[in-house]
């Protein structure tokens, strides 16, 4: 197989596979992400399993390549490549299923090493297949060929970059990125046997991943042994994690909850229209204390919706809502009865809508914290600064903060306290009922800051879900005296993440540990 025809087909195959390395790493992130979260230990598993699988198959690849330096071998190579990648989505719940029990940092790495290390272990090979290949037996220009060769591999990853962040993952789902990418690999070693070699068994060949296409998943449902049944409803991909929509039924109760990356963000009992997230009754209930005759508000961070939805329905407050992933909102519309007509929602960044708006507010939310990561830009000293340019004198901002009742875990609500009392005079701390608790538990931490201190009123007496009510109705006897922390946040310096990881971790194991695996790991 030698000619310029070849040549450039071995040119397009760097490419090809140079971008769907980066395929592979982004996705990744979306396979383990929703039971494992993603974090910064996430990432550092998938960043480590491609460097050194890619290192490895550089390594191996150079000295076969050596040795068997056919075409046949390289596009082999490739074949497997594809057939490792196309079984990601077949066995990714069993891994990941028997990988929950080693921890959420060595079972990210577990499982990121079973799932992405053979396909991206095989693709290294490709490189240097490629250079010994396209040089053939001549030793002279070999440093520009092996440039060259790299920079279109390299344009291939920049390519398979933007793609996967900016189409392939809101527009196509993460299963069929998979297959799409593995059918592309399939797809090229086929090509190479069917118009190279003249052999008609590539086209049977090429068609192997599209077969897998004509047999469409279900979503789960579980029936546990109290005769609950768990359906999952919604699962969706979107350009900022995985949203899901989970029934809970049980004689005539239904309970329906919105998970982002399998964290909890809101659930309804449909029956009564009643929220069971308690936090949103925390929310409410400081806001009426607070500032009882509001009349406009604006909440950074969707959810489900329940909060704009009780303020206007309640209260008559006026809510412009933020949301920067429009999934979300489409996903609150649709099941748990968001109207946007009634509320002005603004799909952006929330720090850019502070930076851009001039509107005045009552009541700021802010509930952009999904639970892995908090949005550190969201919660620095500059980021509050643009909070109190939007508040009325006499108004309140409410952050709603996942924290822990471990005195060595409050390093990160401590600095936020801090950083708050840069800005706000005034700033209380409420705790969920669990803080008490003799053992660790993680818990809802709410702020109330404001630029004058003000008498507090407990008139609250909104309808609460059953359960909640002497939870909800203790609140405002549950401040505490939080010291101020030694970090100030900035944009500069903020190590919410490394202060706050116990927390996150802890979070997410006891959702993972209390949800049910069909539901979690599909």
């Amino acid at each position: 197989m030698k000619g310029e025809g070849p040549n450039k087909y071995l040119v397009f195959t760097a490419f090809a596979c140079g971008s769907i390395i980066m395929v592979v790493e982004l996705i990744g992130s979306r396979v383990i992400g929703p039971p494992f979260g993603v974090s910064l230990f996430v990432w550092t598993s998938l960043i480590t399993v491609t460097l050194v699988s890619l290192a490895l198959g550089y390594w191996l690849g150079g000295r076969l390549s050596d040795r068997f330096g056919s075409h046949g071998a390289l596009f082999t190579v490739i074949f497997l490549a594809g057939l490792t990648l196309i079984a990601v989505p077949v066995i990714k719940g069993t891994v990941i299923g028997l990988s929950l029990s080693l921890g959420l940092r060595v079972g990210s790495l577990v499982s990121s090493t079973a799932l992405f290390g053979p396909p991206l272990f095989l693709l290294g090979m490709v490189a240097p297949y490629t250079v010994k290949l396209y040089m053939g037996d001549g030793k002279d220009g070999i440093g520009r060929t092996v440039g060259w060769l790299y920079a279109v591999s390299t344009a291939g990853s920049f390519i398979g970059t933007v793609l996967t962040g900016f189409i392939l993952i809101p527009n196509l789902g993460v299963n069929n990125i998979i297959y799409l990418s593995s059918a592309s690999l399939i797809l090229i070693a086929a090509g190479y046997w069917l118009f190279f070699r003249r052999k008609a068994y590539a086209v049977a060949v090429a068609l192997l991943p599209f077969g897998l296409l004509l047999f469409p998943k279900d979503l789960p449902s579980v029936v546990r042994p109290d005769g609950t049944n768990v359906s999952l409803i919604v699962n969706e991909d979107s350009a900022y994690g995985q949203i899901k929509v989970v029934d809970y039924s049980y004689g005539g109760q239904l309970i329906r909850e919105f998970l982002l990356e399998n964290m909890i963000q809101g659930g309804v009992d449909m029956k009564t229209g009643l929220s069971v997230s308690k936090y949103t009754y925390y929310i409410e209930k400081l806001a009426r204390a607070y500032k009882p005759d509001a009349r406009r508000a604006l909440v950074i961070g969707l959810g489900s919706g329940i909060v704009p939805n009780r303020f206007e329905r309640l209260y008559g407050i006026k809510t412009d809502v933020v949301e920067i992933n429009p999934a979300v909102v489409d996903a609150a519309s649709r099941y748990f009865s968001y109207d946007r007509s009634l509320h002005p929602t603004f799909i952006e960044d929330g720090r850019y809508f502070l930076k851009g708006s001039t509107e005045p507010y009552e009541v700021i939310v802010l509930d952009a914290f999904s639970g892995d990561i908090p949005p550190s830009h969201l919660i620095s000293l500059e980021a509050f600064e643009l909070v109190r340019g939007r508040l009325s004198r006499d108004g309140v901002l409410l952050i709603n903060f996942i924290s822990s009742n471990v005195p060595e875990d409050l390093a990160a609500p401590a600095s936020l306290l801090r950083t708050l009392k840069e800005v706000f005079p005034h700033v209380d701390v409420y705790t969920s009922v669990e803080y008490s608790d003799p053992s660790p538990r993680v818990v809802n931490m709410l702020f109330a800051a404001t630029m004058e201190r003000r008498a507090i009123e407990d008139s609250y007496d909104a309808e609460v879900h059953p359960g909640y009510e002497e939870d909800v109705r203790t609140l405002l006897a549950r401040r505490i005296d939080l010291p101020p922390g030694e970090a100030l946040f900035t944009d500069d310096f903020n190590p919410v993440d490394f202060q706050d990881y116990k927390t996150r971790e802890r979070f997410r194991y006891s959702i993972i540990s209390a949800s049910d695996r069909a539901i979690i790991l599909d």
